[in-house]
C-alpha cells in the first residue's frame, strides 16, 4: 500500500520523574514534535546520536523504546526496545495483525520494560497510546509504581501541527489485541483531567493532579487485565493503587456511601467510602461495565477537587478512616511520616525502599528524601555534596521550586583536576537558573608525578545535605548519592540533626578550640569542622563563599556526634600532642585560632643576585638566625608586613627575619614574600583588623635555600590570631571579606581521615580486655587494605597492645602495630559474598555498580580470617543491595550480675580504604640536608586521596565522666547487617570484580536463551554509579616540594618593584 504523505504531529506530555530532553537542543521538553510514519527512539544514550529523545536516568536503557505515529490510523504506538527493520515491515508485522510472527525480526528489548497504564508492553508487541495514558519506563513491579520511583510521562494532547484538528479523544479509544479477547481502552475527555493537567489548573494543584492521574491510570490497569475482579482482590498488598481499588470495590461490589461532613472537599473523591467486601466470585459478572463507569466518575469528581488550594494534598484521602486504608498513597504516607519524624540523635535511619511495606519489620527506622526536605516551603537554600548525581531527578522528584538556590558539589574527572578556576563551577539547567554545580579541586601533590595533567587516584565522595531555614539549619549525612536508585532501591544510612539559630552570628565558632580534657571527651567542634569541610569544597568559587558566613548564624554546640572528614592532600597535622605543642609555642595563647601551612617564595632572589656578590646579606641573615631563639617546635618567629605600594600585587606580604638584639624590630633582613594564593586572603582580613598573622620557619631550611644548597620550598607555618576588630566582624564584613574568610577556613590545618578519628576517639581510655567486637561494613574495600593500614586504622580507633601498662608520655607508645595486626587481626570486614549478590532480587546487575573489591585484595585477605558475609538487617531488606559504610567497636563491662555496653559507631561515606581514610607515608631521606633537623619534625605524613564525610557517635566507658546526659546507649543502634556476621566458609568468595564479570557472563547466556539479543548484554558494559577504586602502591615516602616556576616569577616581579621603590 502506498504510504500517505507525512504529517507533522505534536504530542503534548506531562513529565513524571526525570524529564524528557530533546537531543537536538539539550533542553527539557513538554511536547514531542514528530513526523508521522517515522520511528523515534527514546533512551539514555546521547553519545552516538541513536536517541531522538533522552532520559538521563540510570534505569533507562541506552536505546529503551521507539514511538511512531501512524498516518493511516491516526494513532500513536510505542514499542519496547529498538526495531531494526524499516517502517513498512514494522507496520506489516506489528500493527496490522493480532498474532505476531516474530521469525525474521530483529529487535532489542529494554532492560526495565515499558508500561502503559501500569501494564507492561509484551515483548514483540506494539501498544497504542492514547490521550490521558501514562507511559512509564521505570516502574518496578507491575501496579506497584510509586510516585518517587516512576520515570515517564502522561500524554495530554495529540494534534497535527498547523491545524486546529486534534486526534479524537473520546472515552472509547478503539481496541487492541490482548490474546484471548479484545478490550476497550478509556482516556479522559479534553475537558476533563488531561486538560486540567495541561495548564488550566493553578500551579499549586499540579501535585493533586499527578496523584489523580495515577489513580485513573490504575483504573485502566484493572480494565486492561484479563480478570479485573481478581486484580482488585490482589490489591490488598499494593500501596499506591489501594485507594483506587477501594473505590472500585465500593462501586462494583456494593453501594457507594458519601460523607456529607467533608464540606471542604465538596462532592470530591474524599467523600467516597468503602462498602462491603466482595461477597462471591459471581460478582465478576458485569465488572467491566461497572469499572468503566467508575473511571468516568473518578475523572469528573477528581476535577472538582483540583480547584482546591495546595493544602488539599493532605486532605485528598480516599478513605477518611485511616485504619481502613493500611496502604494509603505514597504522598499521604510521607505526609504522616513527616509530621512525626524524629531526629535520630546518636543513631541513624535507613532510607525507605520503594518496594518495602509501609511498616517495615524490625526496629530500624526509615526515612525518604522528600521527608527529609519537609517542609520544603521554609527552606531558603540547599547545599549538597555527592559523588554521582541526577540533579534533574532531585529537582523534579522532590518538587524543588525553580527559584530556590541549590548548590551541588559533585565529582568530575576532568574539572576537579583542572587548574583553572573557571572549571570550578557551572549552571547547567536553564530552567533552574539558581542551581549551581561545583567541582571541588584535587591538589596537584596527589597526582601521578605531581602533575595535574596526569591526574591521579582521587574521588569526591561525600554525601552531605545542608538545608538552611530562617530559624534552624538541618545537616544530613548519608551514604546515598544523589540518584534515584540509591534512595529507592539500595540500602543506605541517613543521619541528620536540626540546629537552632543564634541571636547573633558567632565567627569564633568557625575555629576549633583545641582544649581537650581526657576525662570529658573532645569539646564539640561540629560547626568548625562543617565550615572547614564546606570551604574546601567551595575553593575558588567566590559566588558560593557566603555559605561559610551563613554557618556562623547557627548553634552547633549540642551535636549528637563528631564530624569526621577527609580532604585530599598530603597532611602533616596530627592530633593531640602536636596541636597542644602549637598552642604552647606561641605567646598569643588565648588569641590563637589555628595555623596554615604555607611557604616563603623568592628567598633565593636576594642572596643569589649580583647585588650580594660579597655575601654580606647572607652573612647578616646567618647572624640573625643563629641568635634567634627557637620555639618548642624548633621554629623561628618572623616579622610580616604588608606591601601596599607594589603594583604587581596590592595584596603582597613581605617576610622578614628581625635582628634579635633590636627590640623595635626595625632592623631586619627580608627573606621573600607570601605566595600569591595565600596573600590574596591574608591581606583583606589583616587590613581590616579581623585577624593577625605570625609566621614561623625552620632555621636550616632558610639557610639551605639562601646558600643555594637546596631548591626545596621554605616551609612557613602561619599562625592565625584574633584581631582587634573581630568582635565587630558582623558589622564591618564586606563581600570581599567573605571570600577571604572562606579561603582562610579552607586553608586552616585540621586533622583529617584516620588522624581525625584518632583526635575524636583518642580522648578515651578504652579497656582492651572488654572488647566484644570491632566490625566495618563497606561497599568498597581498597587495595591498600594491608596489615599496615588495618593497624593504622585500629590504632586511630584507640586500640593498644593488650595488658600494656606504661607511664610513657608519648601517646603513640604502645599503639597497635602491623606486627600485632598480622598475629591477631583486629577488624572484621563485612562484605557480601558473590553468592549472596547473585541470589539478590535483581541478581548481579543491581550490585555491580555499587560494590568494589579487587581480586588482588581478595588474595591478600583470604587467609587472614577477617572477611564476613554482609547479611542485610532487618529481614525485609534481604535481597536488596547495600551501599552502607558503617563501623562499630563495642565493649562489654560486667559488674556482678549487671553488664553494660559502650564504644563508638561510625556512619557516612568512608569506604574501608586508604584512599578514603589516608595512608601514612614517611619522609624520604634522599633529599635530606640535615638529618638532625628532620628528627625534630614529623616523621610521617598522611596521604589522602578522597573527599569524604561521616559522623562518629561516642558512648564512653562507664568510669569516664562526660557531658552527655541524653541516656542513649550503643545497643540502641541497630546495625543494617546481621551481627555476629557469618565468617566466610572455605568455598566463599567476595563479590570481586572478576566474580561479578563471571556472573554477568552467565546472566548474558541466560538472557540470550530467553530474550534473544537483549539490551542487557550491552547495558552491563557502561559504568553508571560504580565507585571503583584503584589505589597506587609504593607511595610510602614523601619528598619536599620545590618552588614552582609561577611562584618564582611572582616573587621576582615583587622584588624588582620593591628594589625600585627603595632606590634613591
Amino acid at each position: 500500500m502506498k504510504r500517505r504523505h507525512s504529517h507533522k504531529v505534536s504530542i503534548r506530555i506531562h513529565n513524571i520523574g526525570t524529564p524528557l530532553i530533546s537531543r537536538s537542543t539539550g533542553l527539557q521538553i513538554e511536547s514531542l514534535h514528530v513526523d508521522s510514519d517515522r520511528l523515534y527512539t527514546i533512551g539514555r544514550s546521547i553519545d552516538n546520536g541513536s536517541c531522538d529523545f533522552v532520559l538521563d536516568h540510570g534505569g533507562i536503557s541506552r536505546n529503551h523504546c521507539q514511538v511512531l505515529f501512524d498516518s493511516q490510523s491516526s494513532k500513536l504506538y510505542i514499542f519496547d526496545g529498538v526495531f531494526s527493520q524499516n517502517f513498512d515491515e514494522f507496520r506489516k508485522r506489528l500493527i496490522s495483525v493480532d498474532k505476531v510472527e516474530k521469525e525474521g525480526l530483529r529487535f532489542r528489548v529494554s532492560l526495565n520494560g515499558v508500561y502503559v497504564n501500569r501494564v507492561r508492553v509484551r515483548e514483540g508487541r506494539v501498544q497504542e497510546v492514547l490521550v490521558g495514558d501514562e507511559v512509564l519506563f521505570v516502574c518496578g513491579k507491575e501496579g506497584l509504581c510509586y510516585k518517587d520511583g516512576r520515570v515517564g510521562f502522561v500524554v495530554q494532547e495529540i494534534g497535527f501541527e498547523g491545524r486546529d484538528t486534534k486526534v479524537s479523544s473520546g472515552h472509547s479509544r478503539g481496541t487492541f489485541s490482548g490474546g484471548k479477547r479484545s478490550k476497550r481502552v478509556f482516556a479522559p475527555m479534553d475537558n476533563e483531567v488531561s486538560s486540567l493537567v495541561s495548564g488550566f489548573c493553578p500551579p499549586e494543584a499540579v501535585g493533586v493532579v499527578e496523584r489523580l492521574n495515577s489513580i485513573v491510570s490504575y483504573c485502566r490497569h484493572v480494565l486492561n487485565s484479563d480478570d479485573p475482579v481478581s486484580c482488585l482482590r490482589l490489591s490488598d498488598s499494593g500501596k499506591e493503587r489501594l485507594s483506587c481499588c477501594t473505590m472500585l470495590r465500593s462501586k462494583v461490589g456494593s453501594e457507594v456511601k458519601r460523607d456529607d461532613k467533608n464540606h471542604e472537599m465538596g462532592h470530591g473523591m474524599s467523600g467516597l467510602k468503602v462498602g462491603d467486601e466482595w461477597s462471591s466470585p459471581e460478582l465478576r459478572i458485569g465488572a467491566n461495565l461497572a469499572v468503566s463507569k467508575l473511571v468516568s466518575q473518578v475523572e469528573s469528581e477528581g476535577a472538582a477537587c483540583i480547584s482546591v488550594s495546595d493544602k488539599t494534598r493532605t486532605m485528598l484521602t480516599f478513605d477518611e478512616e485511616k485504619e481502613n486504608t493500611p496502604g494509603n498513597s505514597n504522598i499521604n504516607r510521607e505526609k504522616s511520616c513527616q509530621s512525626s519524624l524524629q531526629s535520630p540523635g546518636k543513631n541513624f535511619y535507613l532510607n525507605r525502599l520503594q518496594y518495602i511495606e509501609q511498616n517495615p519489620t524490625g526496629s530500624q527506622r526509615v526515612v525518604s528524601l522528600p521527608e527529609l526536605l519537609y517542609p520544603l516551603e521554609s527552606i531558603s537554600q540547599i547545599f549538597i555534596a555527592t559523588f554521582t548525581s541526577d540533579i534533574l531527578w532531585f529537582l523534579t522528584g522532590c518538587e524543588i521550586p525553580s527559584h530556590l538556590p541549590v548548590t551541588v558539589a559533585c565529582h568530575h574527572a576532568e574539572r576537579c583536576w583542572s587548574s583553572s578556576p573557571d572549571s570550578r563551577t557551572t549552571t547547567p539547567l536553564p530552567n533552574y537558573p539558581n542551581v549551581a554545580v561545583v567541582f571541588p579541586p584535587f591538589p596537584e601533590e596527589i597526582a601521578f608525578g605531581k602533575d595535574r595533567k596526569n591526574r591521579g587516584i582521587a574521588c569526591h565522595h561525600p554525601k552531605l545535605f545542608i538545608l538552611q531555614r530562617e530559624d534552624s539549619i538541618r545537616v544530613i549525612i548519608t551514604s546515598a548519592n544523589l540518584v534515584a536508585r540509591q534512595w529507592d532501591d539500595v540500602t543506605n544510612t541517613v543521619w541528620w540533626q536540626d540546629f537552632p539559630r543564634r541571636a547573633n552570628p558567632d565567627f569564633l565558632s568557625l575555629f576549633s578550640h583545641f582544649k581537650k580534657e581526657t576525662n570529658r571527651g573532645l569539646r564539640s567542634d561540629f560547626g568548625a569542622q562543617l565550615a572547614g569541610f564546606a570551604a574546601t569544597l567551595l575553593a575558588d568559587v567566590p559566588s558560593q563563599a557566603h555559605w561559610i558566613l551563613e554557618l556562623t548564624k547557627y548553634n552547633f554546640e549540642h551535636s549528637a556526634g563528631h564530624l569526621v572528614a577527609s580532604v585530599p592532600g598530603i597532611h602533616s597535622y596530627k592530633p593531640s600532642h602536636l596541636t597542644e605543642s602549637v598552642r604552647s609555642s606561641t605567646c598569643f595563647n588565648e588569641e590563637f585560632l589555628g595555623s596554615v601551612e604555607a611557604s616563603v617564595v623568592g628567598l633565593s632572589y636576594l642572596f643569589r643576585s649580583t647585588s650580594d656578590s660579597t655575601g654580606a646579606q647572607l652573612k647578616r641573615l646567618a647572624s640573625y638566625i643563629s641568635r634567634t631563639r627557637e620555639n618548642s617546635l624548633g621554629m623561628l618567629e618572623l616579622v610580616m608586613r604588608r606591601n601596599t605600594n607594589v603594583p604587581a600585587d596590592l595584596n603582597a606580604v613581605s617576610v622578614f627575619v628581625p635582628n634579635p638584639d633590636d627590640d623595635s624590630r626595625d632592623e631586619f633582613v627580608q627573606l621573600g614574600f607570601l605566595p600569591r594564593s595565600i596573600a590574596k586572603w591574608v591581606s583583606p582580613l589583616w587590613d581590616i583588623g579581623f585577624f593577625k598573622f605570625v609566621g614561623y620557619v625552620y632555621r636550616d631550611e632558610v639557610l639551605a635555600a639562601a646558600s643555594c644548597r637546596s631548591n626545596q620550598k621554605v616551609q612557613l607555618m602561619l599562625h592565625v590570631l584574633q584581631g582587634v576588630s573581630i568582635s565587630d566582624m558582623s558589622k564591618l564584613i564586606q563581600p570581599h571579606h567573605v571570600i577571604a574568610l572562606s579561603s582562610l577556613m579552607a586553608s586552616l590545618q585540621r586533622c583529617t581521615g584516620i588522624w581525625r578519628l584518632q583526635e575524636v576517639l583518642g580522648c578515651y581510655k578504652w579497656p582492651e580486655s572488654q572488647e566484644s567486637d570491632f566490625v566495618y561494613s563497606a561497599s568498597s574495600v581498597g587495595g591498600s587494605v594491608t596489615a599496615g593500614f588495618q593497624a593504622d586504622f585500629a590504632s586511630a580507633a584507640g586500640k593498644k597492645v593488650q595488658h600494656f601498662d606504661s607511664q610513657e608520655s608519648d601517646p603513640e607508645w604502645g599503639c597497635w602495630s602491623a606486627r600485632e595486626e598480622r598475629e591477631a587481626p583486629s577488624i572484621k570486614i563485612i562484605f557480601p559474598t558473590i553468592e549472596r549478590v547473585k541470589n539478590g532480587q535483581h541478581g548481579v546487575l543491581s550490585s555491580r555498580r555499587l560494590l568494589c573489591f579487587s581480586e588482588k585484595t581478595w588474595q591478600k585477605l583470604r587467609y587472614n580470617n577477617v572477611l564476613h558475609d554482609a547479611v542485610p538487617n532487618p529481614q525485609d531488606r534481604v535481597g536488596h543491595p547495600m551501599h552502607i559504610k558503617v563501623a562499630r567497636r563495642r565493649f562489654t563491662s560486667t559488674r556482678g550480675s549487671r553488664s553494660s555496653s559502650f564504644g563508638w559507631v561510625y556512619c557516612g561515606s568512608h569506604n574501608f580504604s586508604g584512599a578514603a581514610w589516608g595512608q601514612t607515608i614517611s619522609r624520604s631521606s634522599r633529599n635530606n640536608q640535615d638529618q638532625s633537623h628532620n628528627a625534630m619534625r614529623s616523621a610521617s605524613k598522611l596521604r589522602v586521596c578522597n573527599y569524604e564525610l561521616g559522623i562518629v557517635f561516642v558512648f564512653p566507658p562507664p568510669n569516664e565522666e562526660t557531658d552527655s546526659c541524653d541516656g542513649s546507649k550503643i545497643d540502641d543502634i541497630v546495625l543494617p547487617f546481621v551481627v555476629p556476621a557469618p565468617k566466610y566458609g572455605w568455598s566463599d568468595k567476595p563479590a570481586t570484580g572478576l566474580a561479578m564479570r563471571e556472573a554477568l557472563a552467565e546472566f548474558r547466556e541466560g538472557s540470550r536463551s530467553v530474550f534473544g539479543e537483549s539490551e542487557a548484554e550491552e547495558e552491563v558494559e557502561e559504568k553508571e554509579e560504580e565507585e571503583e577504586e584503584a589505589e597506587a602502591e609504593g607511595r610510602e615516602e614523601f619528598v619536599a616540594e620545590e618552588e614552582k616556576q609561577e611562584e618564582k616569577a611572582y616573587a621576582e616581579a615583587l622584588w624588582i618593584q620593591v628594589e625600585s621603590s627603595l632606590s634613591p
